[in-house]
């Protein structure tokens, strides 16, 4: 597995959705993975990401709130496979010693993972095959070290590929 962190979220205007942006915390090559994710999800990750102050929970605050109540620990999430175009995840869960993986959609268990402060992993596999090197993006200008820069630069044929 490869730990990633979420560097940022964007609207693909392409295909109408919001995309998370994964990159990897500790290898040099900082490969990123791209999912397209729902636009509730989306909000969920960036009122959190923002520390956005919210009067009343969100469904993944709810959920953190339950797992706390019942003195369950979220102990990381993976983003575990990819089929026809379709990631999965799982969600890492300990409870009374137990330990639980729950099956889970990949933006849902981002929005856990980062209430709970968890690391995040993606299968070497799934990153491999489906995602793209940082070097492997087109610099037709200079890079103001802002990470949306990574996807404003992007090959078109690199993009198309991971467009669902």
């Amino acid at each position: 597995m490869v730990e990633v962190k979420i560097e940022f979220l964007f609207f693909d205007q392409n295909a109408g959705a919001p995309v998370v942006v994964l990159k990897e915390k500790e290898a040099e090559s900082k490969r990123i993975l791209l999912i397209w994710i729902g636009e509730a999800e989306a909000s969920a990750i960036e009122y959190r990401l923002k520390k956005v102050a919210l009067p009343r929970p969100m469904t993944h605050d709810l959920l953190k709130n339950v797992i706390d109540t019942i003195s369950g620990e979220v102990i990381s999430i993976c983003i575990s496979a990819v089929e026809k175009q379709t990631f999965f995840a799982q969600v890492k869960l300990e409870v009374n010693g137990q330990e639980y993986d729950i099956d889970s959609r990949p933006s849902d268990a981002l929005a856990l993972a980062i209430r709970c402060e968890v690391p995040i992993y993606v299968e070497e596999k799934v990153i491999e095959e489906n995602g793209f090197l940082e070097a492997e993006v087109k610099k037709e200008k200079p890079i103001r070290r802002d990470a949306k820069d990574v996807l404003e630069n992007l090959d078109e044929e690199i993009i198309k590929n991971y467009t669902v």
